[in-house]
């Protein structure tokens, strides 16, 4: 059972309860998904044209925080510093995983914009509020651990949205698998190559880019849509997925 009074968010693998932080639940609001479209009212017509931009807008989310403590003046310009080694302790220039306590079915992927003012209270605590921009889909806790893939495998996807996998491909020389009815095909493989489905990147272990080490269809990469998702025969390829199953906020 998730105390709500001490429940905190983790943030690249650490807790806003390590730095002595608890949140401040009365001044939150969570954000839900918009489709981002385009209304134009066309005269003698009485309802607004949709132009849709094929897409739902990412959500910008709020989040309270406080530090009890008896000496805040002493202490603030250190939790400053503190807070921004926690929430950028590298550029932020992707998407990282975030945990809320209060939400322990699910996980976001996020990005921290804004960090507010240190408000100082007299003996009594430190307030500030961080403010992240989240992808507009949930992500289903333990969906983000790698599942073996052999001939004729079927997964099903009961969501109601395609997931958008992470796959691992190991093998020497040139491979493929097949998913419902469509090959994918490596080049040149020489070891671990990873394809994702949602961002469309391919790299290596050492994280370099080989999109020339894929040949998809239209360049359109593997996804698992609703409902069953057979494979077919796994060509000179051993293959991994993590699925990363998800619904909108």
């Amino acid at each position: 059972m998730i105390n709500e009074q001490s429940a905190g968010i983790t943030w690249q693998g650490e807790s806003s309860q390590g730095l002595g932080l608890t949140m401040i639940y009365g001044d939150n609001q969570w954000g839900g998904a918009n489709y981002s479209s385009t209304l134009t009212q066309i005269p003698g017509y009485s309802a607004a044209s949709i132009s849709p931009n094929g897409r739902y807008d990412n959500i910008s989310q709020v989040f309270g925080f406080q530090k009890q403590t008896a000496t805040p003046l002493l202490e603030v310009a250190q939790l400053s510093r503190d807070v921004s080694q926690w929430l950028f302790p590298t550029d932020p220039t992707n998407y990282k995983k975030l945990i809320i306590d209060a939400s322990p079915d699910y996980y976001y992927m996020a990005v921290p914009t804004t960090i507010s003012e240190f408000a100082v209270q007299a003996r009594t605590a430190i307030s500030f509020s961080v403010t992240f921009s989240l992808v507009p889909y949930a992500y289903e806790t333990g969906s983000d651990k790698y599942q073996a893939v052999s001939d004729g495998l079927i997964i099903n996807n009961p969501r109601l949205y395609n997931a958008l996998p992470l796959w691992h491909v190991k093998g020497t020389g040139n491979g493929s698998f097949a998913l419902n009815g469509i090959t994918y095909n490596f080049l040149g493989l020489n070891g671990d190559l990873y394809a994702d489905s949602d961002t469309e990147e391919v790299y290596d272990a050492a994280n370099n880019y080989q999109p020339s080490m894929v040949q998809f269809d239209n360049y359109a990469f593997p996804v698992f849509a609703t409902g069953k998702n057979t494979f077919g025969t796994l060509t000179n390829i051993t293959l991994e997925v993590m699925p990363r199953w998800r619904t909108l906020i």
